[in-house]
Protein backbone atom coordinates (compact mmCIF):
# COMPACT_ATOMS: atom_id res chain seq x y z
CA UNK A 1 0.00 0.00 0.00
CA UNK A 2 1.02 3.33 -0.57
CA UNK A 3 0.69 6.20 1.85
CA UNK A 4 -0.53 8.97 -0.08
CA UNK A 5 -1.12 12.17 1.10
CA UNK A 6 -0.94 16.01 -0.97
CA UNK A 7 -0.06 19.13 -0.25
CA UNK A 8 -2.64 21.28 1.41
CA UNK A 9 -2.53 24.13 -1.93
CA UNK A 10 -3.44 21.45 -4.42
CA UNK A 11 -6.69 21.45 -3.01
CA UNK A 12 -7.23 24.50 -4.84
CA UNK A 13 -10.33 25.19 -3.35
CA UNK A 14 -10.21 25.14 -0.17
CA UNK A 15 -9.17 27.80 2.28
CA UNK A 16 -10.02 26.57 5.54
CA UNK A 17 -8.81 24.38 7.72
CA UNK A 18 -12.38 22.21 7.61
CA UNK A 19 -12.52 22.55 3.75
CA UNK A 20 -9.27 21.25 3.43
CA UNK A 21 -10.19 18.38 5.76
CA UNK A 22 -13.20 17.77 3.65
CA UNK A 23 -11.58 17.64 -0.13
CA UNK A 24 -8.59 15.75 1.38
CA UNK A 25 -10.68 12.95 2.44
CA UNK A 26 -13.04 13.27 -0.18
CA UNK A 27 -9.94 12.57 -2.82
CA UNK A 28 -8.68 9.84 -0.17
CA UNK A 29 -5.83 10.82 0.79
CA UNK A 30 -5.26 10.48 4.68
CA UNK A 31 -1.77 12.77 5.07
CA UNK A 32 -1.09 16.51 3.81
CA UNK A 33 1.71 18.63 3.71
CA UNK A 34 0.82 21.98 5.13
CA UNK A 35 2.26 24.84 4.06
CA UNK A 36 0.09 27.37 6.22
CA UNK A 37 0.47 30.55 4.02
CA UNK A 38 -0.29 28.91 1.22
CA UNK A 39 -3.37 26.85 2.12
CA UNK A 40 -5.21 29.32 4.39
CA UNK A 41 -3.86 32.63 3.25
CA UNK A 42 -5.93 34.49 5.24
CA UNK A 43 -4.57 33.65 8.44
CA UNK A 44 -1.69 35.08 9.74
CA UNK A 45 1.07 32.27 10.50
CA UNK A 46 4.83 34.06 10.49
CA UNK A 47 6.85 33.28 13.12
CA UNK A 48 4.93 35.57 15.51
CA UNK A 49 1.52 33.98 14.97
CA UNK A 50 1.87 30.92 15.50
CA UNK A 51 0.81 29.12 18.35
CA UNK A 52 -0.17 26.16 20.00
CA UNK A 53 -3.81 27.16 19.99
CA UNK A 54 -3.28 27.41 16.08
CA UNK A 55 -1.73 24.21 15.85
CA UNK A 56 -4.04 22.03 18.16
CA UNK A 57 -7.44 23.42 16.40
CA UNK A 58 -6.06 22.88 12.93
CA UNK A 59 -5.12 19.09 14.29
CA UNK A 60 -8.48 18.39 15.45
CA UNK A 61 -10.13 19.63 12.50
CA UNK A 62 -8.49 17.85 10.20
CA UNK A 63 -8.16 14.66 12.56
CA UNK A 64 -11.88 14.83 12.90
CA UNK A 65 -12.09 13.35 8.73
CA UNK A 66 -8.47 11.11 9.24
CA UNK A 67 -6.23 13.49 8.05
CA UNK A 68 -2.59 13.99 9.73
CA UNK A 69 -0.12 16.24 9.04
CA UNK A 70 2.68 14.66 7.97
CA UNK A 71 5.07 17.58 6.90
CA UNK A 72 5.08 21.06 7.72
CA UNK A 73 5.83 22.99 4.87
CA UNK A 74 8.01 25.93 5.98
CA UNK A 75 10.44 26.51 2.40
CA UNK A 76 12.67 29.25 2.93
CA UNK A 77 16.26 30.27 1.29
CA UNK A 78 18.25 29.16 3.87
CA UNK A 79 21.61 30.12 2.26
CA UNK A 80 19.38 33.68 1.31
CA UNK A 81 22.71 36.17 0.14
CA UNK A 82 21.30 38.75 2.37
CA UNK A 83 22.54 38.28 5.85
CA UNK A 84 18.96 39.62 7.26
CA UNK A 85 16.88 37.75 4.94
CA UNK A 86 18.66 34.86 6.04
CA UNK A 87 18.43 35.29 9.50
CA UNK A 88 14.59 35.97 9.43
CA UNK A 89 13.89 33.03 7.43
CA UNK A 90 15.88 30.56 9.91
CA UNK A 91 13.71 32.55 12.90
CA UNK A 92 10.80 31.40 11.05
CA UNK A 93 11.62 27.63 10.78
CA UNK A 94 12.36 27.59 14.02
CA UNK A 95 9.32 29.03 15.66
CA UNK A 96 7.56 26.32 12.90
CA UNK A 97 9.45 23.51 14.51
CA UNK A 98 8.49 24.82 18.09
CA UNK A 99 5.07 24.62 17.23
CA UNK A 100 4.84 21.59 15.14
CA UNK A 101 4.32 19.34 17.62
CA UNK A 102 0.63 20.66 18.32
CA UNK A 103 -0.33 20.69 14.50
CA UNK A 104 0.34 16.83 15.52
CA UNK A 105 3.69 17.00 11.91
CA UNK A 106 6.86 14.92 12.95
CA UNK A 107 9.03 17.06 10.58
CA UNK A 108 9.33 20.69 9.24
CA UNK A 109 10.84 20.74 5.59
CA UNK A 110 12.90 23.20 3.48
CA UNK A 111 15.00 23.23 0.21
CA UNK A 112 18.38 23.65 0.88
CA UNK A 113 18.56 27.10 -0.31
CA UNK A 114 20.19 29.15 -3.84
CA UNK A 115 22.98 31.89 -4.49
CA UNK A 116 19.46 33.61 -5.68
CA UNK A 117 17.69 35.81 -3.44
CA UNK A 118 14.40 33.65 -4.95
CA UNK A 119 15.37 30.39 -5.75
CA UNK A 120 14.27 28.68 -9.08
CA UNK A 121 16.57 29.41 -11.84
CA UNK A 122 19.13 26.12 -12.40
CA UNK A 123 22.98 27.01 -11.76
CA UNK A 124 26.10 25.39 -11.29
CA UNK A 125 26.66 28.42 -9.06
CA UNK A 126 24.97 26.41 -6.49
CA UNK A 127 27.25 23.86 -6.36
CA UNK A 128 30.71 25.03 -4.95
CA UNK A 129 32.24 24.12 -1.61
CA UNK A 130 31.12 27.48 -0.49
CA UNK A 131 27.43 27.18 -0.95
CA UNK A 132 27.39 23.91 0.56
CA UNK A 133 29.69 25.09 3.54
CA UNK A 134 26.68 28.19 4.11
CA UNK A 135 23.45 25.34 3.90
CA UNK A 136 25.49 23.07 6.02
CA UNK A 137 25.69 25.89 8.83
CA UNK A 138 22.02 26.70 8.39
CA UNK A 139 21.12 22.80 8.41
CA UNK A 140 22.85 22.32 11.79
CA UNK A 141 21.40 25.51 13.57
CA UNK A 142 18.03 23.96 12.21
CA UNK A 143 18.33 20.32 13.38
CA UNK A 144 19.37 21.68 16.93
CA UNK A 145 16.53 23.55 17.37
CA UNK A 146 14.54 20.11 15.72
CA UNK A 147 16.71 18.24 18.74
CA UNK A 148 15.14 21.09 20.95
CA UNK A 149 11.67 20.18 20.55
CA UNK A 150 11.62 17.06 19.09
CA UNK A 151 10.86 17.31 15.67
CA UNK A 152 12.63 16.42 12.32
CA UNK A 153 13.90 18.75 9.93
CA UNK A 154 13.37 17.57 6.86
CA UNK A 155 15.59 19.05 3.66
CA UNK A 156 14.66 18.26 -0.01
CA UNK A 157 17.44 18.04 -2.09
CA UNK A 158 17.43 19.42 -5.54
CA UNK A 159 19.45 19.66 -9.02
CA UNK A 160 19.37 23.44 -8.12
CA UNK A 161 20.82 23.49 -4.74
CA UNK A 162 23.42 23.26 -2.50
CA UNK A 163 22.47 19.80 -2.01
CA UNK A 164 21.96 18.61 -5.38
CA UNK A 165 22.93 14.91 -6.07
CA UNK A 166 23.32 11.57 -3.76
CA UNK A 167 26.77 12.62 -2.94
CA UNK A 168 26.02 16.02 -1.66
CA UNK A 169 22.88 14.17 0.22
CA UNK A 170 25.01 11.63 1.94
CA UNK A 171 28.42 14.19 3.15
CA UNK A 172 25.34 16.19 4.82
CA UNK A 173 24.00 13.43 6.26
CA UNK A 174 27.05 12.44 7.87
CA UNK A 175 28.36 15.91 8.57
CA UNK A 176 25.13 16.56 10.67
CA UNK A 177 25.27 13.18 11.96
CA UNK A 178 21.75 13.59 14.05
CA UNK A 179 18.41 11.72 14.10
CA UNK A 180 16.22 14.99 13.62
CA UNK A 181 17.94 15.25 10.17
CA UNK A 182 15.48 13.89 7.64
CA UNK A 183 15.32 13.74 3.53
CA UNK A 184 12.20 14.35 2.00
CA UNK A 185 13.10 12.50 -1.36
CA UNK A 186 11.19 13.66 -4.64
CA UNK A 187 13.40 12.11 -8.01
CA UNK A 188 11.84 15.29 -9.88
CA UNK A 189 13.50 17.93 -7.64
CA UNK A 190 16.91 15.67 -8.66
CA UNK A 191 16.08 15.96 -12.55
CA UNK A 192 17.83 18.46 -14.69
CA UNK A 193 16.71 20.49 -17.52
CA UNK A 194 17.36 17.83 -19.60
CA UNK A 195 14.67 15.63 -18.08
CA UNK A 196 17.26 13.06 -16.78
CA UNK A 197 18.51 13.38 -12.95
CA UNK A 198 21.32 15.31 -11.52
CA UNK A 199 24.02 11.72 -12.28
CA UNK A 200 22.51 11.31 -16.06
CA UNK A 201 20.27 8.25 -14.89
CA UNK A 202 15.97 8.11 -15.22
CA UNK A 203 14.34 8.57 -12.51
CA UNK A 204 13.43 4.81 -11.31
CA UNK A 205 17.32 4.29 -11.43
CA UNK A 206 17.97 7.36 -9.56
CA UNK A 207 15.57 6.53 -6.78
CA UNK A 208 16.99 2.97 -6.67
CA UNK A 209 20.27 4.35 -6.03
CA UNK A 210 19.32 6.89 -3.54
CA UNK A 211 17.46 5.03 -1.51
CA UNK A 212 20.71 1.93 -1.14
CA UNK A 213 22.62 5.35 -0.72
CA UNK A 214 20.33 6.92 2.33
CA UNK A 215 17.16 5.31 2.52
CA UNK A 216 17.14 4.87 5.75
CA UNK A 217 16.81 8.78 6.59
CA UNK A 218 13.92 9.44 4.05
CA UNK A 219 10.93 10.49 5.98
CA UNK A 220 8.28 11.50 3.28
CA UNK A 221 8.95 11.43 -0.39
CA UNK A 222 7.19 13.95 -2.81
CA UNK A 223 5.80 12.94 -6.22
CA UNK A 224 5.04 15.08 -9.17
CA UNK A 225 5.15 14.20 -13.01
CA UNK A 226 6.61 16.73 -15.36
CA UNK A 227 7.21 17.10 -19.48
CA UNK A 228 10.23 18.52 -21.07
CA UNK A 229 10.91 21.14 -23.85
CA UNK A 230 13.21 23.90 -24.96
CA UNK A 231 12.50 25.88 -21.94
CA UNK A 232 13.20 23.31 -19.57
CA UNK A 233 10.95 21.01 -17.14
CA UNK A 234 6.80 21.91 -16.94
CA UNK A 235 5.99 19.80 -13.75
CA UNK A 236 2.26 18.44 -14.34
CA UNK A 237 -0.37 16.05 -12.48
CA UNK A 238 0.76 12.41 -12.52
CA UNK A 239 -0.03 10.70 -15.52
CA UNK A 240 0.47 13.69 -18.13
CA UNK A 241 4.26 13.83 -18.11
CA UNK A 242 6.72 11.42 -19.05
CA UNK A 243 7.97 9.68 -15.21
CA UNK A 244 7.30 6.18 -14.90
CA UNK A 245 6.04 6.69 -11.53
CA UNK A 246 4.69 3.26 -10.70
CA UNK A 247 8.76 2.63 -10.91
CA UNK A 248 9.47 5.11 -8.31
CA UNK A 249 6.38 4.22 -6.05
CA UNK A 250 7.49 0.43 -6.03
CA UNK A 251 11.01 1.24 -4.88
CA UNK A 252 9.41 3.16 -2.41
CA UNK A 253 6.80 1.18 -1.24
CA UNK A 254 9.58 -1.81 -0.75
CA UNK A 255 12.07 0.14 1.29
CA UNK A 256 9.80 2.30 3.33
CA UNK A 257 6.71 1.06 3.75
CA UNK A 258 3.90 3.82 5.16
CA UNK A 259 6.49 6.60 4.56
CA UNK A 260 3.81 9.55 3.21
CA UNK A 261 4.05 9.95 -0.29
CA UNK A 262 2.92 13.55 -0.72
CA UNK A 263 1.59 14.49 -4.83
CA UNK A 264 3.12 17.46 -5.72
CA UNK A 265 1.50 19.98 -8.59
CA UNK A 266 -1.49 17.32 -9.04
CA UNK A 267 -4.67 18.78 -8.22
CA UNK A 268 -8.37 18.38 -6.95
CA UNK A 269 -10.03 15.59 -8.49
CA UNK A 270 -6.66 14.40 -10.45
CA UNK A 271 -5.72 13.22 -6.71
CA UNK A 272 -8.11 11.29 -6.72
CA UNK A 273 -7.23 9.41 -9.94
CA UNK A 274 -3.53 9.04 -8.75
CA UNK A 275 -4.50 7.57 -5.33
CA UNK A 276 -7.05 4.73 -7.30
CA UNK A 277 -4.21 4.31 -9.20
CA UNK A 278 -1.52 3.81 -7.67
CA UNK A 279 -2.76 3.37 -4.12
CA UNK A 280 -2.24 -0.80 -3.77
CA UNK A 281 0.94 -0.60 -5.40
Amino acid sequence: MINFGARGHDVTWADTPELLARGLAGYGVHNVQLALPKSFPSLASGAAQINPGMGMHVRRVLSDSGVDIAVMGCYINMTHPDPSAREAALSRFEAYLANARFFGAPVVASETGSVDPDPGRYTEENFTEGMYQEALASIRRLVAAGERFGTIVGVEPGANHPIHDIETTVRLLNDVDSPYLGIVFDPTAYTTPSGLTCDGSDQVTFTKHAFEAFGEHVVAVHIDDFTVDGSGIHRCNVDEGTMDVAGVLRIVGRARPWVPVILEQTTDEAIARTVRRYGNL
